[in-house]
């Protein structure tokens, strides 16, 4: 990623040094919070860091004080922001690249006006080469990058045929990467029967988009990214009424799924991943599917649809189904803005996950670790599949109105898809964005999972 700038000498910027409190007492600074001294003589300023500084996400607000002051082109003095049991300095560098990469980004935008020139940042470090964990981070948040940029896209833009084009033409040049694209007649081959009718109100072909990458040949392990794709959710028949603000976020699993499978090919790991992205609109038009419809699913499983706005379940367990059945994963991880219960539980700081197994889960949760992004696991339980289990003609109903913790039901029922395959479900209805910008979560986190894939 052209954007970062990693170098091993001084350059002629001003360097910054970070001066924790309690250290250095003797330089003549001010000693405020955040606040960044400036010596112009030697060419040198210093920033001054609380107590109350005493963790990763604390110390990101650090990074962001300085990315967001734009004074001048400072050269930062890695080493010196470096604090034993605080932060690391492959955290200090992580922290810097990923703010500098989310600051640089090229996201979608048709404003007709140019953006301010921005200063230039570039890290330092002496002592020892870090040029090749730079590069890891910045592919993984180039691809993060790409993910929020489709997020970003309007819905009238960004299509289901849309997206799956963009992807497609993407990733195809991807070395080792093989891509494979269903359109509406392949769906209905492979008996999706969920998403045709989502999709049966839009004015656009539903899309699924596999994306492999077999980067460990003798290893049985095979870990499939499932991601909701739903460019715009209008709710269907159920509709949403005025409450459509960030609907076109509905999509954010499928390409966050799709760009974290290209950083693992980029990366080279030695994985074996694929990503399904389940792409449609869920819209009203001349023959939407009605509530109280009964589908049959992908896996022969019959659903009543009791709600058309509880639309992502629905493609999600066609996609979980294909990607046990067809693609033979020995583990299914899912990615979707999914339930609005889940921003009342966590609001949007974690992502909520469920996990069918322990082992599964800890080595999730280590990813997320390495990765620096906020995980929270939920309940499994046999009392949240029983608003599932109500209906009087089918298997399931995709939505009972009785049930407070909807995000907990959905879990259960898409469970029933996965064919019995150790199963991941990532709820990031709070975390996807915050206030109207794509945030990739979980990209990263995908990523360090399949790194240390068995």
């Amino acid at each position: 990623m052209n954007s970062i700038y990693y170098e091993t000498k001084r350059n002629k910027d001003m360097l910054l040094t970070a001066v924790y409190e309690g250290s250095n007492a003797s330089l003549n600074i001010a000693k405020k919070d955040n606040h960044i001294t400036e010596d112009f003589k030697k060419n040198e300023a210093f920033i001054y860091i609380s107590k109350t500084v005493d963790n990763y996400f604390s110390f990101l607000k650090v990074v962001d004080k300085i990315l967001s002051s734009n004074r001048r082109n400072y050269q930062i003095n890695i080493a010196s922001f470096v604090k034993e049991n605080v932060v690391s300095t492959e955290e200090v560098f992580r922290a810097f690249v990923s703010k500098l990469a989310f600051k640089n980004a090229n996201l979608y935008s048709a404003k007709t006006k140019e953006n301010k020139q921005e200063k230039t940042i570039t890290l330092f470090y002496a002592d020892k080469s870090y040029e090749e964990l730079v590069e890891r981070l910045s592919i993984i948040l180039e691809a993060t990058n790409k993910a929020r940029s489709l997020q970003m896209t309007p819905p009238n833009v960004a299509t289901s045929e849309y997206i799956a084009k963009v992807v497609k033409e993407d990733l195809e040049n991807i070395p080792g990467l093989s891509i494979k694209v269903l359109d509406r007649d392949n769906i209905k081959k492979n008996n999706m029967g969920l998403m045709l009718a989502v999709n049966s109100g839009s004015s656009y072909e539903p899309r699924v988009l596999i994306a492999e990458y077999n980067g460990n040949p003798e290893s049985k392990e095979k870990y499939v990214y499932v991601g909701k794709g739903i460019t715009f959710d209008t709710g269907g028949y159920n509709t949403k009424g005025y409450y459509m603000d960030g609907m076109k976020f509905d999509m954010s699993g499928s390409v966050i799924v799709a760009y974290a499978v290209k950083a693992i090919a980029q990366l080279k790991l030695k994985a074996n991943v694929a990503a399904i992205m389940m792409i449609t609109d869920n819209a009203i038009d001349t023959h939407p599917t009605m509530p109280e419809s009964v589908i049959k699913s992908m896996s022969g499983l019959t659903v009543e649809i009791t709600d058309t706005d509880a639309e992502g379940r629905l493609v999600l367990a066609d996609g979980l189904y294909y990607g046990a059945s067809k693609l033979n994963a020995s583990l299914l991880i899912d990615a979707a803005t999914l339930t609005g219960s889940m921003e009342r539980a966590l609001g949007k700081t974690y992502s909520g996950i469920w996990s069918t197994s322990e082992q599964r889960w800890e080595d999730f949760d280590k990813a997320a670790k390495i990765a620096h992004e906020k995980v929270w696991r939920m309940p499994l339980h046999d009392d949240y599949d029983k608003p599932n289990k109500e209906s009087k003609v089918a298997d399931f109903n995709n939505y009972n109105n009785s049930e407070k913790s909807d995000c907990n039901t959905a879990a259960m029922f898409l469970k029933h898809f996965t064919n019995n395959v150790d199963y991941i479900h990532c709820d990031i209805a709070g975390t996807a964005d915050n206030k109207g910008v794509g945030l990739g979560i979980l990209v990263s986190t995908f990523v360090e999972l399949a790194a240390n894939q068995k």
